[in-house]
């Protein structure tokens, strides 16, 4: 379930524990808020973190093209990304930690003003990744939850440490 939590029988069993935990304001907590009490350490953090944080605000920007997408358009294609590519174009080790943040806090608050004014019934709208196959709008947000979380602890491990050595 960690990468994709939707498409194997087992985690179809985990689904209302995973929509239960990944509510949309929790989303929004679970990168926030600790990113705020560690904000002095991420400036100075490790090269890890550093291109942890550019791949979130990254993903949150292709999530932000995949929901807009799935919004406005009836079945659309969602394409895939090659993360690696991304990592090596954008040079995620020598970004900013302070623009990285600065760029995933606009897209996610923009991401999240686009959730909250759709109707039940939008969040259900589907689209076809062409890696993934069909993914509603609520599934891909579960789904963006679960990932922030899995990095989130990475992060926290990394500032743990760098902090232990201070």
């Amino acid at each position: 379930c960690a990468h994709w939590p939707f498409e194997t029988p087992s985690c179809a069993i985990l689904r209302p524990v995973i929509f239960a935990r990944m509510r949309v304001a929790a989303w929004r907590r679970s990168w926030l808020a600790p990113v705020a009490r560690y904000a002095k350490l991420l400036i100075g953090s490790s090269r890890g973190t550093r291109e942890v944080m550019a791949h979130l605000a990254d993903v949150e920007v292709a999530a932000a093209f995949r929901m807009r997408k799935i919004v406005a358009e009836p079945r659309p294609l969602l394409t895939a990304f090659d993360q690696e590519a991304w990592a090596r174009a954008f040079r995620y080790p020598r970004q900013d930690p302070r623009e990285v943040l600065d760029t995933f806090r606009a897209v996610r608050d923009s991401n999240l003003r686009i959730l909250r004014s759709l109707s039940a019934a939008q969040k259900r709208r589907v689209g076809m990744h062409e890696e993934y196959g069909p993914i509603r709008l609520d599934q891909l947000a579960a789904h963006l939850a679960e990932h922030d979380l899995n990095h989130l602890n990475q992060i926290r491990q990394n500032l743990r440490s760098l902090a232990s050595r201070q």
